[in-house]
């Protein structure tokens, strides 16, 4: 009798439904990285799984009732950015391929028993966002000057600090995996164009930022200078040989 009540109380019963998406609320990715989505679910055992779903609200509303939907494991025109990595046990995750800002949005995943079907609700969050450079520098007015310091720092703005990434300079790799590239000393050899991507993903790479660094040394002021200086001593040693 007190296992009947215990089944009949609704807290009771909805443990035995369930499904746990990532703790946090919301998975902030790079256009063109691949996501997973790490995804549990639990149910009766006595009521097998005959069909799993992913569904996006973009598409999609409410519980996930009816199509379309992203994955139907009854389906044979799946998108193909999307792959099923589950079961039909207890794993329901998902990884989307080469995502793009279009994906972004809450999903939600869908099983049906013979009996039953359930959603798990709410979903999970993605939203996709494209890396970016941005720069600090010693100098904040006027030109880059060759000996000032400056920072350039790979940055997803839904993201915290990147963990991994890959740094290029006029389109060519960089042997440096850290998200702040740091100059402490520029020289005019450090001009170019810089672009960032996640590590072993170059369809991440961001857009171009361009440094000039002007070399003092080389500058128009100083040639100047330096051509008048040469010329007066040129001068003065005429006019010495003249009075002579």
């Amino acid at each position: 009798m007190l296992q009947i009540i215990l089944l009949l109380l609704p807290g009771v019963l909805s443990n035995q439904w369930r499904v746990n998406y990532p703790p946090l609320s919301l998975i902030c990715a790079a256009r063109g990285s691949d996501v997973s989505i790490d995804c549990r679910f639990t149910h009766p055992h006595e009521q097998p799984v005959q069909q799993v779903l992913w569904c996006s609200m973009r598409s999609n509303h409410g519980n996930c009732l009816n199509e379309p939907y992203v994955y139907n494991s009854e389906a044979n025109n799946n998108q193909k950015n999307f792959q099923y990595f589950g079961d039909k046990t207890s794993n329901c995750s998902l990884l989307i391929s080469n995502i793009n800002r279009t994906h972004s949005g809450e999903y939600k995943f869908r099983f049906i028993t013979r009996q039953d079907k359930w959603t798990g609700d709410p979903g999970v969050n993605i939203l996709v966002d494209d890396l970016r450079v941005s720069m600090s520098r010693s100098r904040e007015n006027g030109s880059t000057m060759a000996g000032d310091s400056l920072n350039l720092t790979c940055t997803l703005s839904c993201s915290g600090n990147l963990a991994d990434v890959q740094w290029f300079k006029n389109g060519d790799p960089i042997q440096h995996s850290e998200p702040v590239l740091t100059f402490s000393r520029v020289t005019a050899e450090d001009s170019g164009n810089y672009s960032c991507s996640l590590r072993n993903f170059k369809t991440t790479v961001s857009e171009e930022i361009t440094i000039y660094i002007e070399d003092v040394a080389g500058s128009p002021t100083i040639l100047i200078i330096v051509v008048f200086l040469v010329s007066l001593v040129f001068i003065t040693a005429a006019v010495m040989l003249m009075r002579r």
